[in-house]
């Protein structure tokens, strides 16, 4: 593993979540959520500092990147599939379909946090015929990852004090998705499940957001690998070559880039430095 190889087999955090932290089935999911929050450090008022998808989109895997756990991109082949995860003692691993809304690869990371701290790997898709084919505790696992990364992202306490004294539409759903830096839908479904907007009006408001949500585009060959790797891997990696722990061939082979290709990744990446 290209990790084990630049860490010299040890992960370098002080903290690794998925060893200092492990539930169980019955568990309360609310309190498992209240648990790895206050584990992550995170709090509701640096969550709503954001402001923007993409910021809270990077804050959050740096925040998993500091205890232990690495979060790669890559284009699935299978578009269903949001993300996956790798549990291991030492290097747990998350994975992300870059080609997915921003709002769910933040959702993903979650649901396959949950998973590693079951010390399982899972999958994150997004239809329900997957859960819906699985039993026992496989089934029950899957459905708390799920309630896990919503009660961690959007806190019922604090959902119900923002929507306090505003009215449940589609315009209040924007505002607080922006706030919590979840989808729309992830919103007002929330307003479903309250009783507080019809089937009708949640069907007929995902599909236009889905539809929406759909245009897309290319983009530029280095950042887009700066993206799907991470810069602290990458800037690892150079690290390592820099120290003559691995060669150009090795470096090339680690960041899967070919060798001419490497100064000018490097350059990318150190334009994006504080």
């Amino acid at each position: 593993m290209a990790l084990e190889e630049l860490h010299s087999g040890r992960n370098p955090v002080e903290r690794l979540i998925t060893r200092d932290l492990a539930f169980r089935p019955t568990d309360r999911t609310e309190e498992i959520a209240a648990e790895v929050r206050a584990y992550l450090g995170v709090t509701m008022d640096q969550q709503f500092s954001w402001g923007n998808v993409e910021t809270a989109l990077e804050e959050w895997r740096r925040v998993l990147l500091g205890v232990g756990v690495y979060v790669f991109k890559d284009q699935f082949r299978e578009p269903d599939y949001s993300g996956f995860c790798l549990y291991d003692d030492e290097f747990p691993i998350i994975y992300v379909n870059n080609t997915t809304a921003k709002t769910r690869q933040i959702f993903t990371l979650f649901h396959e946090l949950a998973h590693l701290l079951f010390h399982t790997s899972g999958v994150d898709t997004t239809g329900d015929g997957f859960v819906n084919e699985l039993a026992g505790d496989n089934r029950r696992i899957e459905v708390i990852c799920n309630r896990m990364a919503a009660c961690l992202l959007v806190p019922e306490e604090t959902f119900d004090a923002t929507l306090a004294g505003q009215e449940p539409t589609e315009a209040t759903a924007a505002e607080m998705a922006q706030l919590f830096s979840v989808s729309r839908e992830f919103i007002f479904r929330k307003f479903l499940d309250r009783d507080l907007i019809t089937p009708a009006e949640y069907d007929q408001a995902a599909r236009r957001w889905a539809e929406q949500g759909q245009r897309g585009g290319g983009g530029d060959h280095y950042n887009t690998k700066i993206a799907y790797l991470g810069t602290e891997y990458i800037n690892l990696a150079f690290q390592r070559f820099y120290q003559n722990r691995i060669d150009y061939n090795q470096l090339a082979d680690l960041l899967d880039t070919k060798p001419k290709n490497l100064t000018r990744l490097e350059e990318y990446v150190s334009r994006r430095a504080p």
